[in-house]
């Protein structure tokens, strides 16, 4: 079995996509420099997406407590959209459905499930550690785990996975 992967893109506070990784270029072709509710709000065909001009603004003031999920449909088949602000940036992850819950192999530990908890509320690894009582390299490791068993590979990626699976509210 393979890994759910999400489409991710990285949007600033203006609106504008700096960053997209493999299977958002694959899904969406290049964006970067797109208004993102131009990007994800015009998939043709989709119905049920909450994009609209302000909506990365409107996020990052709600802050980080304050993500956006919303199933869609797209070409037939059911997807989810986090937006999960993230300091001045608003982490974008496009997932097709297949199950909600985690897969055995993507179980997060309790302190892995910590760890996480402290990344999406905008912690380092240093202050991570500093607030476990553990090292920096523990934290790294555990971090490291994480994006196996997620798929991901980035910290911002692994929080979307994280919201997406249930890990985080």
């Amino acid at each position: 079995m393979s890994a759910q992967i999400s489409a991710v893109l990285v949007v600033q506070e203006d609106g504008l996509v700096s960053a997209q990784n493999r299977v958002a270029l694959r899904l969406l072709g290049r964006k970067t420099g797109k208004y993102c509710w131009d990007v994800v709000g015009g998939l043709e065909g989709a119905e049920g997406l909450p994009c609209r001009n302000g909506c990365v603004r409107q996020l990052l003031v709600a802050g980080m407590d304050n993500a956006a999920h919303t199933p869609f449909r797209y070409a037939g088949q059911g997807y989810h959209l986090s937006c999960v602000p993230v300091e001045r940036a608003v982490v974008c992850a496009l997932t097709r459905n297949t199950d909600d819950s985690p897969e055995q192999w993507q179980e997060l530990t309790p302190r892995e499930r910590s760890i996480l908890e402290l990344l999406a509320g905008g912690e380092t690894t240093a202050s991570a550690a500093v607030q476990l009582g553990i090292r920096e390299a523990t934290v790294r490791s555990h971090v490291e785990n994480m994006r196996s068993k997620m798929g991901a590979s980035t910290r911002a990626a692994i929080v979307a996975k994280g919201f997406q699976l249930g890990y985080l509210r």
